[in-house]
């Protein structure tokens, strides 16, 4: 007992030492302030104040929760088109960032804010063409992979969803993807855009592409430094096929393709061959007769198995082109039951069985 009253001595004068009875006068109590202090003063916060404040903030992660709230701050503020205004000037701001992940943030925000803004039209009508899509574009060429990735998807998912206008397209858009593959542009930006054209040619339809995509199309398919750009126009070839028609095709694009199926890169002339079905439906049944047939025939007897691999995949596609529409009901692009085509079925046969005599004598030798 004795031993465990020192002990309760020797407890007191310990919590003595730590000066527990120093802060007993309300005086001198000490308050730490809580994370509950902080969401309160954000509270009391205007959406543009808590905007300004994050925006401002020397850490990463504030900024990047800036760019991923901008839409919940537009929607607290869409009564006034004048905080609407202010809202966008800030996004505009912003996209300066020194930090990629904040400008990436932000551009993944860029379609749902378009939407936005689209959907409440009347009290912003020029916002989107205003402030956000020159960030787009400009993005489209920015230093960092992961931004200009983001950029390229934001840019299709816009022309997909139909938020650009057509003279927008025309004005700001085109303009800076011809830019961009110019002969001096870096190379995997030229490659990037390239592919975008590509793929933005279904949705902006056949008169801008024919105008503003087709003639640096057809020199993309030509560049002589960069094979991966030949390879993405081969790879696409058969969809801007499609979106200009049968007479640009023929004139225009078939040389090209041609060129493109004796590339010294079997990947480019594989990417040929597994767009032939496509290039072929552009064209009218006497070009596919008596010249997309022998070229077909190269590329089966190509010396890269992977190019012959790829031709004998097209092959059943390929010839499903020289039916006759009026037996088979099977209508190509601007054919019609009033072409040509049925007082050709006997020479689109011989074509085909010429294709197949070809694929067979292959298939015996491989």
């Amino acid at each position: 007992m004795a031993d465990l009253s020192l002990l309760q001595e020797d407890l007191q004068e310990d919590t003595d030492g730590f000066g527990v009875d120093d802060y007993s006068s309300e005086s001198d109590v000490i308050i730490i302030p809580s994370a509950l202090d902080f969401v309160s003063q954000d509270e009391m916060l205007t959406p543009l104040g808590r905007l300004d404040k994050y925006a401002a903030s020397e850490n990463v992660f504030n900024r990047q929760m800036v760019a991923r709230s901008l839409l919940d701050t537009l929607r607290e503020v869409c009564d006034d088109e004048r905080d609407c205004i202010a809202v966008l000037e800030r996004i505009s701001r912003l996209a300066d960032d020194s930090e990629p992940t904040v400008r990436a943030e932000l551009m993944e925000q860029v379609p749902h804010i378009a939407l936005f803004c689209q959907e409440n039209r009347p009290s912003i009508p020029y916002a989107f063409s205003k402030y956000l899509l020159p960030i787009v574009v400009r993005y489209l060429a920015d230093q960092n992979n992961q931004v200009r990735k983001t950029s390229q998807a934001a840019l299709l998912a816009l022309l997909e969803q139909e938020l650009i206008e057509r003279f927008d397209v025309e004005t700001k858009v085109c303009p800076v993807l011809i830019e961009l593959t110019a002969p001096d542009s870096n190379d995997d930006v030229k490659t990037e855009a390239v592919a975008i054209m590509c793929k933005m040619a279904p949705m902006v339809g056949k008169d801008i592409t024919e105008r503003l995509i087709l003639p640096r199309f057809c020199e993309m398919c030509c560049d002589c430094r960069m094979f991966h750009v030949r390879k993405v126009c081969a790879a696409n070839f058969g969809d801007i096929c499609s979106v200009v028609g049968q007479q640009a095709t023929e004139e225009m694009l078939l040389p090209r393709f041609f060129q493109l199926c004796s590339d010294n890169v079997w990947g480019v002339r594989k990417a040929c061959a597994e767009c032939f079905m496509a290039v072929s439906c552009a064209t009218c049944q006497e070009i596919r007769r008596t010249k997309l047939s022998a070229l077909f025939i190269n590329l089966i007897s190509d010396p890269s198995r992977w190019v012959r691999q790829a031709a004998f995949q097209s092959l059943g596609p390929f010839i499903s082109t020289f039916a006759n529409p009026s037996s088979s009901g099977q209508y190509f692009k601007e054919e019609s039951k009033s072409s040509e085509n049925i007082s050709a079925e006997d020479r689109n046969s011989t074509s085909r069985r010429a294709v197949c005599r070809a694929s067979s004598f292959q298939s015996g030798c491989s």
